[in-house]
């Protein structure tokens, strides 16, 4: 059953179809061990009593945040810059600890088996981290593909792919310095979505997208939530008015708020 978060499939046959070719192409997730596969309460991701702080004469930037993301849902939350979005994505996606509590994928913690959580989770940090002036946009594809330890007899084919399905075929050649900023989000997002993962964090990811744009991101993320994935997007806009989302949260002074 399509989520009632993005119902793409009829609206954009196009888009829809050209992200299950991708699945196709995409290599099988990795396997979860038996023990975190058997958990009661596993989820596609789990924040728990999340405890970060930058500096001891500072606050607290997560003071105690709870979040679990469920199957085949989207999440999204808002809050002004700097009350500690990014933070808690960072935390989400392994590539910080925070100071006390847990983030879990599937039950998987970074701390127990760190390359699976990071196959398992993929994220698009906000601005234009990621990107590597003088490769192509063909070579940047492939660079991240291998970062995400697509097999290599797949490398090709999936990169093929996904340079059809972000509408990327007649920019494959050029230099990343050379595109424009929507340009360049496109292929952030293709980067982001490539590997197929489980768990998608998007930080701020209309930011210079125009419609077309926008609907590519939208179909990419309805095919993560067809195969029972989770997809947490932050925003400091009201990208949440224009859009539909299962459940809305603000960020205040380190805690969720129902918004």
């Amino acid at each position: 059953m399509t989520p009632r978060s993005l119902d793409i499939a009829e609206r954009q046959p196009a888009a829809t179809g050209a992200l299950e070719s991708l699945a196709g192409a995409r290599p099988p997730a990795p396997a979860l061990e038996p023990a975190a596969a058997q958990q009661a309460d596993a989820a596609p991701l789990r924040l728990r009593g999340l405890r970060k702080r930058w500096r001891k004469d500072l606050p607290l930037v997560l003071d105690g945040l709870d979040l679990t993301l469920e199957a085949g849902t989207t999440t999204w939350v808002g809050g002004c810059n700097g009350v500690g979005k990014t933070t808690m994505l960072r935390v989400a996606a392994g590539l910080i600890d925070a100071d006390e509590g847990r983030a879990e994928v599937w039950g998987v913690a970074p701390d127990e088996n760190r390359v699976r959580y990071q196959q398992l989770v993929s994220f698009l940090p906000a601005g234009d981290r990621g990107l590597y002036a003088r490769l192509t946009v063909r070579h940047q594809l492939e660079f991240s593909a291998r970062i995400a330890m697509v097999p290599r007899e797949r490398l090709r084919e999936t990169v093929e792919r996904a340079i059809a399905t972000f509408d990327l075929g007649e920019l494959a050649e050029r230099r990343v310095d050379r595109m424009s900023m929507g340009q360049r989000q496109r292929l952030r997002i293709a980067m982001t979505f490539l590997p197929g993962p489980e768990v998608v964090l998007l930080d701020e990811p209309l930011t210079s997208l125009n419609s077309e744009g926008t609907v590519l991101i939208q179909a990419a993320v309805a095919e993560v939530l067809g195969r029972d994935g989770a997809v947490l997007w932050c925003s400091p806009s009201g990208e949440h008015l224009e859009m539909s989302f299962d459940a809305h949260w603000m960020l205040e002074r380190g805690r969720l708020v129902a918004a």
